[in-house]
């Protein structure tokens, strides 16, 4: 009935396809709304070597998306397209990230994770062509901002009731809860993690880290406040200030009091600054006075929520007064980075690949800094050494014009449409009722924000999002994102939003990215590119907001074409990748049974490993299997089953597998220690090739993390069971140097093996010294001095 009311009898084909064409359009746009709320609800920040193809099954669905877009010009016959150069840039920045992949040392990460990165890319891309009204923009705007709220009214959740029942859990078992998690009971690993689950209370919602929190909700924030501060201070729009603005400041208070409890002091002053901007703009529409007003409530505001989360413990002082400190691992990490880049020319220009940035780092790490980074905490240079500088030169251009365009001169000009006034009269009805245009775009934009509602389904799948396993966030997070759109609604539609908004909240989420890093992370760069794009489509007054028609259905085919041929290839990258995670889930399930089939998943783990030699996974794996089927067996020396458990663990670390993990390595020697220990009775002939073992997998490990003091002293502890003594003696010295320039506590040696190491140094000195008189060339009889000639 709907195609029969709005193509008439007689219209023809056409009109037909136009129709059907514009439908696709819709799907399309209502696809990229919900796929861009959805990854949002589920974490983004993975452990680059297990699990970077989290994202996969959501970026397979974004291609798809892509698809039904470029078939909306194919069948309707009309091409319609937005353009700027920042949008060839953001293509450029995208695309040289993801090609970076095809030199990374460890493929199967780089892969995986440069497809996150076209996917980012190609919904920005969506967000600029797909929307054919403003109102259609702003909608997505408001999609994103309800998101926004809905994450925080979660991380409020979670700091008032499942964090307070997740440290119960642990104080009550610990040991099960550092299984959980893969955490060898009384190492520095736990240490850390206690200090971190038990010490700190940052707000960290659905994502894994308090600082990509941040960054995600500081930009819908200053577009939160824009929109209200202009309600406010305007004359023009419809409906009631007063209650628009009540209803909206429940969300908005929410998603401001969620930011100032992630700590996130980079995203603070974002947030000041961004605000600084849109004041500068104000200084000639409102009064002095009344910015001071404003400043001085908000001021109030802050002051009063922080006064709050200092009384209740859930902030302190010590996030101002350690603000030196923090600056200071900054300044660390971003030393490390740079060093890392400059150490080849390769690196230098093209980068080492998405997910490849924690082996170069550890090479070139400050022996007092703290962590073993994934990312710069810089976005600059975590574009850097992921693509080198020819991504860094796009990634300015597009940052630099986009803000240009939205903040620079000339933005100031009126670029809302007028709207129309309730006392205009209404017009005359034509003489004959105008036929509705069957490629007409709706003239309510809310079915897009409705659209969008659908993400919180859609994090079920493609997300990890399972509602029978979190249901209260599941549940949560839709009720709160339906809530945060009715309270926002009446403000959203009151008046059209400004470019300029959008434009200050990209830049606080890019003072954030500054000091934290992220731009690697989808949620946070879906936030950025996003904001950017709706900005540029708001600039009526600009060529970037012009909606242009021209090429027709050649230009679609063109389009059409080039996706077939990514389509192509991320089935050619990523099927060996999903045959790997069937082959490791089959060997898993059979691992559970009682007794445990050794045998069939082993022959799974195999096939793991033919179907993607990229992964090292599938070979650490089986050598775990393999050295549980020998303990299961009696664990005995002649069952030489434990020569497969070596001989696996070198596979993993053999090309096209990466040869850069130092923890792979040493992994490598912690399972021959291990071995060594266990079989005890064998011969000094057959110790040998094992003890070798440890001693070259340790040495591998430290030359590819240099200022470790644990591997160090490994080393030294291997090459002093081989009688290498010289070696030992240098590798226990400076094992104990470096533990005595490392300030944190979860670097430094063990107490037991500092004092270990320094009762064996003397030992290895003097053997060494030993070793070194015996072999001294004495001096022949018929080359000595005669008596009396040194005095001579």
């Amino acid at each position: 009935m709907a195609v029969a009311d709005d193509v008439r009898a007689g219209d023809g084909d056409t009109e037909i396809a136009t129709w059907f064409g514009e439908r696709l359009r819709r799907v399309a746009l209502g696809a990229t709304a919900a796929l861009i709320v959805s990854r949002a609800f589920w974490p983004g920040e993975s452990d680059y070597r297990v699990d970077a193809g989290g994202g996969l099954p959501w970026v397979l669905a974004l291609l798809v998306v892509a698809g039904v877009a470029l078939a909306a010009p194919l069948v309707g016959g009309t091409f319609r397209f937005r353009w700027s150069w920042v949008d060839l840039a953001v293509a450029a920045l995208v695309g040289l990230v993801a090609v970076s992949a095809l030199h990374a040392v460890d493929r199967r990460p780089a892969y995986n994770l440069g497809w996150e990165w076209l996917a980012v890319g190609i919904a920005y891309l969506l967000v600029r062509n797909l929307p054919r009204t403003r109102g259609e923009s702003v909608a997505l705007a408001g999609a994103l901002a309800a998101t926004a709220a809905s994450v925080a009214f979660y991380g409020l959740y979670q700091a008032a009731v499942e964090l307070p029942e997740v440290q119960r859990k642990f104080l009550a078992n610990p040991a099960a809860a550092l299984a959980v998690v893969g955490i060898q009971p009384g190492t520095p690993e736990e240490a850390l993690f206690r200090d971190r689950l038990l010490g700190s209370n940052e707000i960290y919602s659905t994502f894994a880290l308090a600082n990509s929190l941040a960054g995600f909700l500081v930009g819908p924030l200053v577009v939160m406040l824009a929109a209200g501060w202009d309600s406010l201070t305007s004359r023009k729009g419809r409906g009631s200030r007063a209650v628009e603005l009540a209803l909206a400041a429940v969300p908005t208070l929410a998603v401001l009091i969620c930011l100032i409890l992630t700590k996130s002091r980079s995203a603070w002053v974002g947030l000041v600054a961004a605000l600084g901007v849109l004041a500068w703009r104000e200084r000639r529409r409102v009064r002095p006075r009344t910015l001071l007003l404003a400043a001085a409530a908000g001021l109030v505001i802050v002051g009063g929520l922080t006064a709050a989360g200092l009384a209740t413990g859930r902030l302190d002082r010590l996030v101002l007064t350690e603000s030196g400190k923090s600056m200071r691992y900054r300044r660390e990490y971003w030393v490390g980075a740079w060093r890392a880049v400059n150490e080849s020319p390769q690196a230098f220009w093209t980068g080492f690949g998405p997910g490849n940035f924690a082996a170069p780092y550890v090479r070139h790490k400050l022996p007092e800094a703290s962590e073993d980074i994934h990312d710069p905490h810089n976005f600059v240079l975590e574009v850097w050494t992921s693509g080198g500088l020819r991504a860094v030169v796009p990634l300015a251009a597009a940052v630099g014009l986009a803000l240009w365009l939205l903040l620079g001169p000339g933005s100031n000009e009126e670029d809302d449409p007028p709207l129309p006034s309730p006392v205009d009269p209404p017009a005359a009805p034509a003489e004959k009722p105008a036929r509705r245009d069957p490629g007409a775009a709706p003239v309510h934009p809310g079915w897009v924000v409705a659209a969008a509602a659908l993400g919180w389904i859609a994090a079920m799948w493609p997300g990890k999002l399972d509602p029978f396993e979190s249901f209260d966030r599941w549940m949560i997070l839709g009720a709160a994102w339906g809530f945060a759109v009715l309270c926002g609604y009446l403000l959203w539609s009151r008046r059209p939003l400004s470019a300029a908004a959008l434009g200050a909240g990209a830049l606080a989420i890019l003072i954030n990215l500054t000091a934290a890093g992220g731009i690697s992370v989808p949620a946070v760069a879906l936030m950025l590119w996003s904001l950017l794009a709706i900005g540029l489509n708001l600039r009526d007054n600009r060529g970037s907001g012009r909606l242009r028609e021209g090429g027709g259905r050649l230009a679609a085919f063109a389009l059409a074409a080039a996706w077939a041929a990514l389509m192509g290839t991320f089935y050619g990258t990523e099927w060996p990748h999903f045959r790997l995670e069937a082959a490791m889930a089959d060997a898993e399930s059979l691992l559970k049974k009682r007794p445990p089939d050794f045998d069939g998943a082993l022959a799974d783990l195999d096939r793991a490993t033919r179907a993607d030699k990229f992964s090292s996974r599938p070979w650490q794996r089986m050598a775990g299997v393999e050295y549980e089927a020998w303990m299961f067996r009696g664990g005995k020396p002649d069952d030489l089953r434990w020569r497969k458990v070596v001989t696996e663990l070198l596979m993993a670390t053999e090309p096209p597998r990466p040869s850069d993990s130092w923890t792979a390595h040493r992994e490598r020697a912690r399972w021959a220690s291990l071995l060594f220990k266990q079989l005890g009775g064998l011969s000094p002939k057959e110790s040998l090739p094992l003890r070798a073992n440890m001693v070259e997998a340790s040495r591998k490990a430290v030359l590819l993390y240099p200022t470790n003091a644990s591997l160090r002293a490994r080393l030294a502890e291997a090459s002093a069971d081989i009688g290498m003594y010289a070696d030992a003696l240098a590798e226990g010295k400076e094992a104990l140097r470096l533990d005595a320039l490392t300030p944190h506590a979860d670097r430094k040696l063990e107490p037991a093996v500092r004092q270990w190491l320094e009762g064996k140094l003397p030992g290895w000195t003097k053997t060494v010294d030993e070793a070194q008189a015996v072999a001294a060339p004495k001096p022949k009889p018929g080359n000595s001095l005669p008596a009396g000639a040194a005095k001579k």
